[in-house]
């Protein structure tokens, strides 16, 4: 009986070490998930920054376009090119808002 007792002893040995490695195993998995989500975050909010630098500049060369064109066409037609210009600022409005409307879909 005394030979029993040893095995059912040296099962829970083998299954406590076997809980431990599990255990070590999945704090090291944790700790690599948790670094993945934080470089996901910084990437996420690197490109954002990124995005919104871009708008701002896109946004200034248009605006420098179009006050360009309206300087080049003030002596001849002042009021067709001033019209222009806010058309084609309605259209491209009129077009990212469709874009919109179709991402969200």
């Amino acid at each position: 009986m005394k030979l029993m007792g040893s095995e059912i002893g040296g099962i829970l040995e083998a299954m406590l070490r076997l809980g431990g490695s599990v255990a070590t195993t999945l704090e090291t998995r944790m700790q690599r998930m948790r670094s993945a989500i934080r470089n996901e975050v910084q990437r996420a909010a690197a490109t954002l920054a990124l995005a919104i630098v871009a708008a701002a500049l896109a946004v200034a060369t248009l605006l420098f376009g179009a006050v360009a064109i309206l300087i080049a066409a003030w002596d001849t037609h002042p009021v067709l090119a001033a019209a222009l210009i806010a058309i084609g600022f309605g259209m491209m409005a009129i077009s990212a808002a469709l874009l919109m409307r179709s991402g969200r879909r």
